[in-house]
Parts: structure tokens; C-alpha cells; sequence
């Protein structure tokens, strides 16, 4: 077997024995996605970009009842909260859980929503 076949067999060897958390010990250095389950039994996923592409993507793609909305960052008082003013809709969280307003008017869309 030639060296670099050698090599990359036991690279895959080596990695496809490590736990994941071992390849990459900070699991959101790159783009994911969180499941939240809400009040209601209503789910909606977030997907986040890597922190390194801030300034190159949304901040924010939100999907839920059969569509996605991207979101930008916005000024909070506390936690991070997301908006996108065409859709009227506002994402907030803080910690593992998060709501959903219009707005508009502030009103609850989705509430108590937890990392699932």
C-alpha cells in the first residue's frame, strides 16, 4: 500500500473510532442548527451561522409552519434577539430557550420554546 493510502486508512480509522465531541471540541465553531419544541407541541428549527461568517450571512434562518425567514441581529436588553421586518416576526432567546412575536404589535406567535 502506498504511503498516502496508509496515512489516510489510519486517519479514517483513527477518527471513525473518536467520539464526535473529540473532532471538534466546540460544537457551534461551524454553521447548526437547534430543534425547539414549543407550547403547543409546535416546532421550529434555527440554523446558525458559524461565528467566523457574521459579517458574510444572516444572522438567523428561522423555519417554521413550511417556510424560512432570514433574520438579522438586533439591539436586546437581554439574550440575543433576531428580526426580519418584511416577515413581521421576531425571534428571542436567551439561554437554551426562546420566543417567537409579531413585530408589529409584540404579540406571542410561539412561546416558551425549548432546545428539543
Amino acid at each position: 500500500m502506498k504511503p498516502t493510502r496508509l496515512f489516510a486508512a489510519a486517519l479514517f480509522a483513527c477518527t471513525a473510532a473518536a467520539p464526535a465531541f473529540a473532532l471538534n471540541a466546540n460544537p457551534h465553531a461551524s454553521a447548526f442548527v437547534v430543534l425547539y419544541q414549543c407550547d403547543g407541541g409546535d416546532w421550529l428549527a434555527v440554523g446558525y451561522p458559524a461565528p467566523f461568517a457574521a459579517g458574510s450571512e444572516p444572522a438567523a434562518r428561522l423555519s417554521w409552519n413550511g417556510s424560512t425567514v432570514l433574520m438579522s441581529h438586533a439591539r436586546s436588553g437581554s439574550g440575543v434577539r433576531y428580526i426580519n421586518r418584511d416577515a413581521d416576526l421576531e425571534w428571542r432567546t436567551k439561554g437554551r430557550e426562546g420566543s417567537m412575536f409579531r413585530l408589529s404589535d409584540h404579540s406571542t406567535i410561539l412561546a416558551n420554546c425549548r432546545e428539543g
